[in-house]
């Protein structure tokens, strides 16, 4: 009898453990699937921005001025492309998520400041 309560038992918490067990694994996934905004900004925006033609990482005022008109608006000129610069930086290929992370790197020292 004691056999059975205790195969019982791991039968019910064997659901649970796997279902842990796959939160985990999802959770490490979608942390390590996180585009890389300054190797995507560093290979596909940095040789107009750091040239002068875009905004620069080191010039707070002028990054100051673009934020706040918005993070979406920020975003949008950088799939749509505004001005001088190319939709996606020129780059196609690149995903929504890539633009936005390369936007957040570049603005990153306007949002580090804010928090």
């Amino acid at each position: 009898m004691r056999r059975r309560q205790g195969l019982w038992r791991l039968a019910w918490s064997l659901p649970f453990a796997l279902a842990a067990l796959l939160g985990l694994i999802l959770a490490f996934h979608l942390q390590a699937a996180q585009p890389d905004g300054e190797a995507i900004f560093d290979a596909n925006c940095a040789g107009c921005h750091e040239s002068g033609r875009g905004p620069q990482r080191g010039d707070i005022e002028r990054l100051a001025r673009l934020y706040d008109q918005g993070v979406e608006t920020l975003y949008a000129n950088a799939l749509n492309g505004t001005g001088g610069m190319p939709a996606r930086g020129g780059n196609a290929a690149l995903s929504d998520d890539e633009v936005f992370a390369a936007v957040d790197y570049l603005f990153r020292p306007i949002t580090a400041q804010s928090d």
